[in-house]
């Protein structure tokens, strides 16, 4: 059965047409854009890192940064994969 262009029903699994996250496009968005980033993969993660983020690098004179980071971009690829193997999808 076709699906036509306004049909309003959800897909089924097999015919998603989502595939999960890109782990390379998380990594590099955490990477560039740090805890604003990790919007791409978690948004839960992502709000924990700004909030951390902030704490850390006011007392550190934005030294902190250096240490949060790496963890960003760590976190954003991690949830990354677990997208994309709720996905069905391969990971990258």
């Amino acid at each position: 059965m076709a699906r036509s262009f306004g049909d309003a029903r959800p897909f089924d699994d097999d015919t998603c047409p989502c595939c999960g996250d890109n782990i390379a496009v998380a990594a590099l968005a955490a990477l560039l854009l740090g805890p604003f980033g990790m919007f791409y993969a978690t948004r839960v993660g992502a709000i924990v890192m700004i909030v951390l983020t902030v704490l850390v690098a006011l007392p550190t004179l934005g030294f902190g940064v250096l240490l949060t980071l790496p963890i960003c971009v760590l976190w954003a690829v991690l949830a990354a994969m677990r997208n994309a193997s709720h996905a069905g999808a391969q990971p990258v």
